[in-house]
Order: C-alpha cells, then sequence, then structure tokens
C-alpha cells in the first residue's frame, strides 16, 4: 500500500506495471516521509543553537565583509505585512548595508507554543531579530504588554492609533530586557471578534461550557473563564485539519478567516481586543551592533509604525470586506453587549491591581477616555 507508509516491494511493481500511477502517487509518499523525518530535526532546538553559534562565530572572523545579515525568526511559514515593511526599512535606513534575512516556520507545525519558543530563542542569541503577539510576553513572564489585551479597552481605531503613537508603548517594551530581548516598537492591528462554528456566540450564555481556541495568552485565558467558557491552544497543524472536531469557537480578525478556510458565525459588533505585535532583538545583538546599526534599527521600526498607522485608516472597510461567503456576520444586542463586559470586569480589575500592569491599564484607560 503507497501512500502514508511506503511499501518498496509495491512500489517496485507499481513502476513496471503502471509508470504514471507510479508517478502520482510514489513521489508525494516520499516528500512526506522525508518532512515527516527531516522538519522536526530541521527547527529542533539543538538545531537552532548550533546556527546561533555559526553565525556568531561567523561575525567573530569577517566582521567587515559585505551587508551585515540579521537573521530574523519567524513563528509563521509566511511573513506579516508588517515584517516585510520593517525588512523594507531597514534596508533602506542603511543603504543597503544592513539586510533582514528571514527565518521561517522557526518551530513545527505541531507546537502550541509556537511564538513564546521564537521569542525565548531570540532571548537565548539563536537570532537576532523576532517578533509575537503583544499577548504572549505574559506566558514567559513579563505582564508589561497584557493591558494591550484587556477586553474592550481599545475597541476603536482612533484609540489605538493613540496609543501607538504615545510613549507608553515604548515603556511597556522595557522590561523584556529580562527576557534577554529589547523591545524595537509595538505594531498595531485588526480587531480580533468572537467566531464560532456552530454555536452565536453572543452574550455570556452563549460562552458557558464552550471550548475556544487562544493564542499564548494570560489575559484570553482569564476572559475565557470570566465568560465560563474553557481556554484551549491549537497549534497550526491542528487548526489547518479539523478545528470544529476540538473547539467550537475563537476569536479572529475577519482578514483572517478566509485563509483558514473556516466557516461558522462571527460576531461583528464584538471587539474583544485589537492584534497588536511586537517586534524584537536579542540583547547580545543589540549590545554587539554599534551606534549607527542601532540607530538603523529603531529608525526602521518608526518607519514601520508610521506606515502600520496609515493602513490603520481604512481598517474598518478592509474589516467588512474580508468577510468570505461561508462566514455570517451576527450582532450582539445592547443587552447582551452590556453582559459581556459586567462578566469580563474582574480581567480589568486584574490588570488594575497587578504590579507590572496597573500603571500601564492607567496609561491606555486615560488614553482611550480622551
Amino acid at each position: 500500500m503507497l501512500g502514508c507508509r511506503m511499501d518498496w516491494r509495491n512500489a517496485a511493481q507499481l513502476v513496471v506495471t503502471n509508470p504514471r500511477e507510479f508517478a502520482r502517487r510514489v513521489p508525494p509518499a516520499l516528500e512526506w516521509r522525508w518532512h515527516r523525518v527531516w522538519d522536526p530535526l530541521a527547527r529542533s532546538e539543538p538545531k537552532r543553537a548550533v546556527e546561533g553559534r555559526a553565525v556568531w562565530a561567523m561575525r567573530s572572523l569577517r566582521p567587515h565583509r559585505g551587508p551585515l545579515i540579521l537573521r530574523f525568526a519567524n513563528a509563521q511559514g509566511s511573513q506579516l505585512p508588517e515584517l516585510k515593511m520593517f525588512a523594507e526599512e531597514v534596508d533602506r535606513a542603511s543603504a543597503g548595508n544592513v539586510q533582514v534575512r528571514f527565518v521561517d516556520s522557526w518551530t513545527t507545525a505541531d507546537n502550541v507554543r509556537e511564538e513564546t519558543a521564537t521569542i525565548a530563542a531570540v532571548g537565548r542569541g539563536q537570532a537576532d531579530l523576532g517578533w509575537a503577539g503583544t499577548r504572549a510576553f505574559g506566558c514567559l513572564g513579563v505582564r508589561s504588554l497584557d493591558p494591550l489585551q484587556t477586553p474592550f479597552l481599545l475597541e476603536d481605531y482612533s484609540v489605538l492609533d493613540a496609543v501607538c503613537r504615545d510613549d507608553v508603548t515604548v515603556e511597556m517594551l522595557e522590561p523584556l530586557t529580562r527576557l534577554g530581548l529589547v523591545g524595537l516598537i509595538v505594531l498595531p492591528g485588526a480587531r480580533r471578534k468572537p467566531f464560532a462554528f456552530t454555536r452565536r456566540l453572543l452574550g455570556p450564555r452563549d460562552y458557558e461550557g464552550a471550548k475556544l481556541r487562544i493564542h499564548e495568552s494570560l489575559v484570553a485565558e482569564t476572559t475565557y473563564r470570566a465568560l465560563g467558557a474553557e481556554a484551549v491552544t491549537l497549534s497550526v497543524k491542528q487548526m489547518a485539519s479539523r478545528p470544529d472536531a476540538l473547539i467550537d469557537g475563537l476569536d479572529i480578525q475577519t482578514e483572517a478567516l478566509a485563509g483558514w478556510r473556516l466557516s461558522g458565525s462571527i460576531t461583528f459588533n464584538v471587539n474583544l481586543w485589537p492584534r497588536t505585535i511586537a517586534l524584537v532583538g536579542g540583547r547580545a545583538t543589540y549590545e554587539w551592533l554599534g551606534g549607527a546599526e542601532r540607530k538603523v534599527l529603531h529608525d526602521a521600526a518608526a518607519a514601520t509604525l508610521a506606515r502600520t498607522l496609515d493602513r490603520l485608516v481604512d481598517q474598518e472597510r478592509r474589516d467588512r470586506d474580508a468577510l468570505p461567503p461561508d462566514v455570517t456576520a451576527i450582532y450582539a444586542s445592547a443587552d447582551e453587549l452590556s453582559a459581556l463586559r459586567e462578566r469580563v470586569e474582574p480581567v480589568r480589575e486584574e490588570l488594575r491591581i497587578h504590579p507590572e500592569t496597573a500603571r500601564f491599564l492607567e496609561r491606555l484607560e486615560t488614553l482611550a477616555g480622551r
């Protein structure tokens, strides 16, 4: 039998009796076996550590030959638009003397901790740069960025714009030094809304007993717990197969629905929190760079923020236009919205009293109140 398991005797017979069928079935089976064996090795922690040491060794031997290449650890298989912008701005700010090289799919597709594993590797010096959703850093013990995920706080894009222009985000990045990281910039993105395959996530009752997928996020976990739901982390591999067999729904921005080929309903007027990401550098790399190269990174980060804020102006329209045919937009009533806000108030209260998040939440609430 050919397919996932290779029967070499049948394959040899098939090449003689039916070459066309052999060409259709055997190469894909070989490719599957190759990826099954090689991918975990190629993206393993030991291999990444060896690669990191090799890069540093080569830099010490050939420090001034050609442009400086900075390795950017990317947890996903392709680059977000913001990452491409940043690479372009690094090239522009340095006149080609500093370049970004992405290392995509940093971890394996079955790793449910892909974001924290990637940025932790940057902190250990295995890569020079990286990114993660601001939600993830709290899972590594630094909670200063968690207020950005406060439920129902940054619902309006104009508020998100004001927050990302303010110095508060710079201050929120400073504690990342405890992870061996240097925060470069916080970039805004689309609002994430509740999506469900068969349920209708409108009021608090609809969340009770539901299994909802989250990315690594302490705030999302406590939010769903407050609503009576169970937070579940799924890997990319699980999301690409049959997620509806494992979960009832998830929070997601509308632009990502088509990519996952999801069908169901999205509560369009419930904006839980925005998708905000942080670009970070490894502290070892940052301290090794000269002043000119550090300026390149900060100038590129600032230019990327400006371009991202320009895109945010049209985000409301893109949210509407990105709805795929298989997803129905539903709307919570005013009473349901009020009940949701009331049920998740303990999440905000926890952030209000936590020593690392209290002052940042107060700053965000002040900006939102304006």
